[in-house]
């Protein structure tokens, strides 16, 4: 009787000290990552309130509430944005930057030869502009052949070069000044359609070729199966697109940014977070800006996909190589992953991954409020971002202004001058 007791007291101490073992990790890894996000996200302020006549002012009630924030925290949209005012008013509540998922890619803008037509896109990206959302551009070419229109894939040499040539030269230009990134060739790990047919320099020559078309638009390469295990995948390929990409360079093609898709499946990176931080550093040996470009998680368990997005999210907001992070499903309206992905249900109500998005936001953004002391200063340190700062003297009436606090080594001087 003693022994079967023991049997399963054994199994549950072991069980205990394993989820203790797992609890650990998961503080530690939450611990460093807050740490590093405290240090390379935020910023020193001294706010110098003085009067007409350059003199300090103290004693004046201090409200700094900050309504941007300057990291891009950002979403893929689709047609569905236009005329759809509930989405619309969703994303702006909860995006700041966009990209097409689909509208700009070549089978969507050139579906006979010759006939290019951004009617669709266009508005788009007229509705972003309008509403102050800058666009990363995907993609002037997709690797895969399953991914190239129909009239594309029978294609080979001289007419698939000319149809390459063409299509730089009509959507590049169509987006200069637009689009701020382009995702020049998606998925070269995965595909070699274009390489295959016109040999291996095609690849740094489509760089070369739209950074001479718009020398002002960052150009990425972009891959999934980096971050995390894609599905029918057994391993990360995380130092493969590290070489390739070193290739790419060496090749002469001008890379200003890697897109990791973050597309999260099976693996099981709940138990082991710090994976996510080491294959972040070494994309960073390559010395450019890390997007997190296409993150989703659909998970069945809802509190799974919240864990997973608070994971990736902490991980890359605290990576000082990190430039911003987009979500590629936001609805479960539109969804290609299904109805577990994204963050809000299909009748908008937000899920668990909703709930702790708008958590996330709510913490790493800052209000402060005090006054200024007998030097008119008020000190306080904040995420990088917009702020309205409203000033109320203890005569006369509030006086708000609108700042902008950014990274420096030093602490950022802000000066209120009241009337």
């Amino acid at each position: 009787m003693t022994r079967y007791r023991s049997i399963p007291t054994f199994v549950s101490l072991s069980l205990i000290v394993a989820t203790m073992n797992v609890s650990n990790a998961a503080a530690d890894w939450k611990t460093q990552a807050d740490a590093r996000i405290e240090q390379i996200r935020k910023q020193d302020v001294r706010l110098q309130v003085v009067n007409a006549r350059g003199e300090p002012v103290p004693g004046v009630r201090i409200e700094a509430r900050q309504v941007r924030k300057a990291f891009p925290f950002g979403a893929a949209i689709g047609r569905a944005i236009l005329g759809n005012p509930r989405l619309q008013e969703f994303f702006k509540d909860h995006f700041n930057w966009a990209v097409f998922e689909n509208e700009s890619k070549w089978y969507a803008n050139e579906r006979s030869p010759g006939r290019a037509d951004y009617t669709t896109v266009d508005a788009m990206f007229a509705w972003c502009q309008a509403n102050g959302i800058p666009v990363r551009g995907h993609c002037v070419f997709w690797e895969p052949e399953k991914w190239q229109t129909k009239w594309v894939q029978p294609l080979t040499g001289d007419a698939l070069r000319e149809a390459v040539e063409r299509r730089l030269e009509s959507v590049v230009p169509h987006f200069r000044g637009k689009f701020v990134h382009w995702d020049v060739n998606n998925e070269m790990l995965h595909g070699d359609f274009f390489k295959a047919r016109l040999g291996e320099s095609i690849w740094p020559w489509m760089f070369q070729r739209a950074h001479e078309l718009d020398p002002e638009a960052r150009l990425f390469v972009n891959e999934f199966n980096i971050l995390s295990v894609d599905q029918d995948f057994k391993e990360v390929q995380t130092d493969e697109y590290v070489a390739h990409t070193r290739w790419l360079i060496d090749q002469g093609a001008p890379i200003h940014g890697v897109g990791l898709q973050g597309h999260i499946w099976t693996e099981d990176i709940l138990s082991k977070p710090h994976v996510l931080k080491e294959r972040l550093d070494k994309v960073a040996t390559l010395n450019l800006p890390i997007w997190i470009s296409e993150f989703d998680v659909a998970d069945d368990d809802e509190r799974s996909c919240a864990d997973k997005l608070e994971l990736v999210y902490r991980t890359a907001y605290s990576h000082p190589a990190v430039e911003g992070i987009v979500m590629w499903v936001v609805w479960a309206g539109n969804s290609w992953r299904g109805p577990n992905a994204g963050i809000a249900r299909r009748d908008w109500t937000l899920n668990e991954a909703g709930k702790r998005y708008e958590a996330l936001m709510r913490e790493w953004s800052t209000e402060a409020s005090g006054e200024s002391n007998a030097d008119g200063l008020f000190a306080f340190r904040c995420f990088h971002g917009d702020y309205e700062i409203t000033a109320t003297p203890r005569e006369g009436d509030p006086l708000s202004q609108r700042v902008q606090v950014t990274p420096g080594p030093q602490a950022q001087t802000l000066t209120i001058r009241l009337p």
